[in-house]
């Protein structure tokens, strides 16, 4: 994931007219018209990522010390917006990238046979997902934590299940057509702060010193939610 995410920032920067970087799923749906997404995101010089430090998780690998220190460790949402200086530290990174491709991978799914033949306990061994921490780590270890706004534009919401095949673990709800109206989208337009539990810290959504709505996109929506949304007409702002 993070290999193509690179590639595609790499691409991206050959066109000197392109500022701003996002990285968006196909299940995303805007939350604005392109006018206030645009306005939104080019009147601060910030780039938006997702970047926090979670002392609950264990997947940080002392491997790999001593080029990535346990202190820069962190984790967020995959989804950014970064500009152009920022995007050109991720494409040109072959310090910090290689480090991930070695030592950050994530845990293969196991079945319930295999599971209940490992030695130990599954939950415990080593499980990294690269998008998670590798531009968020990267940027730390450069010193830019200050010219980042530390939260994402994409709205998603959280469920916690509990797979056999997986364990508990949190993965993103599914939108359907059913599921979603204009007073959903209302809801999530009004969301002006984010807390975040590992460090006690609620991020209120601002663009310079102005407060904002925290999020321009949403996800995850299934095509036929999104049709839906589109003859609803929710893009008036």
């Amino acid at each position: 994931m993070i290999e193509a995410e690179r590639l595609l920032l790499i691409e991206a920067l050959k066109d000197s007219s392109n500022d701003r970087f996002l990285l968006l799923s196909d299940s995303c749906v805007p939350l604005y018209n392109f006018s206030f997404v645009y306005n939104y995101i080019m009147s601060t010089p910030k780039s938006f990522l997702d970047s926090f430090t979670d002392v609950k998780e264990s997947r940080y690998n002392p491997k790999m010390a001593p080029i990535i220190l346990k202190n820069k460790w962190r984790k967020g949402s995959q989804w950014f917006a970064l500009k152009r200086d920022h995007a050109a530290v991720v494409a040109s990174d072959a310090v910090v990238f290689p480090i991930f491709r070695k030592f950050c991978k994530r845990r293969p799914l196991l079945d319930s046979w295999r599971q209940k033949h490992l030695t130990g306990d599954p939950s415990k061994q080593h499980n990294c997902i690269p998008d998670e921490h590798y531009v968020q780590t990267l940027l730390a270890m450069k010193g830019l934590e200050s010219e980042i706004e530390r939260r994402t534009l994409t709205y998603t919401l959280w469920n916690q299940t509990n797979k056999e095949y997986e364990g508990a673990g949190w993965h993103p709800v599914t939108f359907k057509s059913a599921d979603v109206d204009s007073e959903l989208i209302g809801k999530i337009k009004a969301i002006m702060s984010v807390y975040y539990e590992t460090e006690y810290r609620r991020e209120w959504c601002s663009k310079n010193g102005t407060a904002q709505p925290c999020f321009l996109f949403a996800r995850k929506f299934t095509r036929g939610a999104a049709l839906g949304l589109l003859n609803q007409n929710i893009w008036n702002t």
